[in-house]
């Protein structure tokens, strides 16, 4: 286990990075350019046989893409699934019980917080609770607060910046081992004191796999276009549950135009 951990830490150190990110995001934010590149290639399948791309679409393109986004023929519903009480708390199941099981929670809160550094001059802090008021769907609201300590060359002082993302989310897979939810809502970027705050419609997504007691891994992404600058929060972490508690260490990835902020994060959640 201390041998993994390790591994774990080793393969998510960033690179170094150069200093003033906090401003090259807010110069990015205020010209409005993204340095995104759109690809116009148009590709041509050609064919003639009218019944064979209608089956393709319907067969091998409709009912796949429905399936992974609402649910498939025989899946159990929703409402016939419970949630644990926390994670592996019945010593097998992660947070969704198996149906055939029943606790009588039909809800559940998460609250979850970390630290995290890119090892230059960046570092802050991330929160989030996460509250689903029953075993669909789920409300979700967080906050990358990023702090950057500059140098007397460029004034000195602590230069802020943040991300504040509004999620609802669809609980899709609510397997007892596996979850996998997505979503859309409001993302928020704002670089601290009288500057402007810039917003966009935001989708978000992520998995958590409970695959060995009392492990398990997550995974999230969180996407907006505020002010047509592309804006980006990834995480990836290993997460150890001790009853109702977890401790956790990972990767908290951040974009915002060209700029990449990688960081090494270590945090803790609870479960109501």
């Amino acid at each position: 286990m201390k041998k993994i951990c390790i591994l774990l830490v080793l393969a998510l150190l960033p690179w170094l990075a150069q200093s003033q990110k906090l401003g090259e995001i807010k110069d990015a934010l205020k010209s409005g350019n993204s340095g995104g590149r759109s690809n116009s290639e148009g590709r041509n399948f050609g064919g003639n046989n009218d019944d064979f791309w209608l089956e393709f679409f319907f067969q091998l393109a409709w009912e796949p893409t429905w399936w992974l986004f609402y649910g498939a023929p025989g899946e159990v519903r929703a409402n016939e699934i419970d949630f644990n009480d926390y994670p592996y708390a019945d010593g097998e199941n992660g947070l969704y019980l198996p149906y055939e099981f029943t606790s009588g929670k039909q809800m559940s809160l998460q609250l979850t917080g970390h630290l995290q550094t890119d090892e230059d001059a960046v570092y802050g802090g991330f929160f989030q609770a996460k509250w689903s008021p029953n075993r669909a769907i789920s409300l979700d609201v967080n906050r990358l607060q990023l702090l950057e300590t500059l140098d007397d060359t460029d004034g000195g002082g602590i230069d802020h910046f943040s991300i504040t993302n509004f999620n609802f989310a669809y609980n899709r897979v609510r397997h007892s081992k596996f979850q996998l939810w997505w979503g859309g809502g409001l993302m928020l970027l704002n670089g601290g004191g009288n500057e402007v705050l810039y917003g966009s419609p935001s989708f978000n997504g992520g998995f958590t796999w409970y695959f060995k007691k009392p492990l398990s891994l997550y995974a999230d992404t969180q996407l907006g276009y505020p002010n047509s600058v592309f804006a980006r929060q990834n995480q990836l972490r290993l997460q150890i549950h001790l009853k109702q508690f977890m401790v956790y260490a990972g990767f908290q990835g951040t974009k915002v135009g060209d700029v990449r902020l990688p960081s090494v994060a270590v945090g803790s959640g609870v479960w109501f």
